[in-house]
């Protein structure tokens, strides 16, 4: 009796923990919230092919790949407000975020209303940030 106990309650534990992983997985593409938060995060820390994935990849030719990172690279988010999020459908929204970037030591803050569409249960910025 004991030991079926145990092996009930270590299934119980793996399915959770896997049931968690599942969930911390997709967690930043979860909400369109969490999923602007990731895409500042990656553009402030410098990762741009988490941005490219958090933008649902990239559609143009390589060139313009080329072109647009090293426009990114030149460009510091200073901070960013979450300000709003806009549910439309189950399938877009609109988040307003106000920005701070700073380029050759000129600073300029903008807020801006960003798209988001949700794929196949995910998140994804569905403009570019820096139009």
């Amino acid at each position: 009796m004991k030991l079926s106990r145990f092996l009930g309650a270590a299934l119980a534990v793996l399915l959770a923990l896997a049931a968690g992983c599942s969930l911390i997985q997709r967690g930043e593409q979860s909400s369109p919230h969490k999923l602007i938060e990731a895409y500042l995060e990656a553009f402030r820390n410098g990762d741009f092919e988490q941005m490219i994935f958090l933008s649902g990849g990239w559609e143009g030719s390589p060139e313009e790949l080329d072109f647009y990172r090293k426009v990114v690279e030149m460009i510091e988010l200073k901070s960013y407000t979450i300000e709003e999020v806009e549910v439309i459908n189950k399938n877009e929204a609109f988040v307003r975020v106000t920005l701070t970037l700073s380029l050759l030591g000129q600073e300029k803050t903008k807020t801006d209303n960003l798209r988001v569409l949700r794929k196949e249960g995910k998140w994804y910025l569905a403009e570019e940030i820096l139009d």
